[in-house]
């Protein structure tokens, strides 16, 4: 038994460190660059392990996703319960994407254009979440940061069709994934906007050009 317990925790413990490593190689060389051999190389074990918990390179890359995006879940969760309002955390929540697209290879967004299960199973992610966004918003309402006149339900399937018109013409391509998230999100964000809101977002923009 207790050799299970020790082998269970072994390879919880491998799973975690592949996804570690595997985050970090495709964020620094791009998906397709990537091979499930530099990840065994990088983490001194054999193909056979590496496929014994994850059978191919698709389901390592979108558990690895998955991985990262829990992991932001959970730094704005802790963020939001310092006390911060709906505003300080959306603000919070696209300084931490500036900062992941500042530190990631352009080819890492292009390659993941190539994985249309992957996106649409984190569309479909994204769908269960929706009550939680809508609480999110009237909270912001309430608060007085956000429009009590704007329909919030039409909110994410707008930005659903922004992602699938920015894949469907190759703009990451053509732009900086940082313009492309500056552009529509935060043009978007401030057209949802109060006079109060609008004031904390430039406010907060004009200290992170300076720095």
């Amino acid at each position: 038994m207790q050799d299970l317990k020790e082998t269970t925790s072994y390879r919880a413990s491998l799973r975690g460190r592949i996804i570690d490593c595997a985050l970090l190689e495709f964020a620094k060389n791009g998906i397709r660059a990537v091979k499930m051999d530099d990840i065994a190389s990088a983490l001194v074990i054999s193909k056979r392990t590496l496929y014994e918990i994850f059978k191919d390179k698709e389901t390592l890359l979108f558990e690895s996703i998955k991985e990262y995006e829990a992991r932001k879940k959970l730094a704005l969760k802790a963020y939001s319960e310092k006390g911060h309002h709906v505003m300080d955390i959306i603000l919070e929540a696209y300084r931490m994407k500036i900062e992941e697209v500042n530190s990631v290879n352009p080819a890492f967004y292009i390659d993941l254009m190539k994985y249309p299960k992957l996106e649409e199973c984190m569309r479909e992610n994204n769908a269960h979440s929706r009550d939680d966004f809508m609480a999110f918003m009237n909270r912001g309402v309430e608060e007085g940061f956000l429009r009590a006149d704007a329909n919030y339900e039409m909110i994410p399937y707008m930005f659903d069709a922004i992602v699938q018109y920015v894949i469907a013409n190759n703009m990451v391509q053509k732009y900086t994934v940082e313009e492309l998230f500056s552009n529509y999100f935060l043009i978007a964000l401030r057209g949802l906007c109060t006079e109060k809101g609008l004031r904390l977002i430039d406010e907060v923009m004009s200290k992170i050009k300076t720095q």
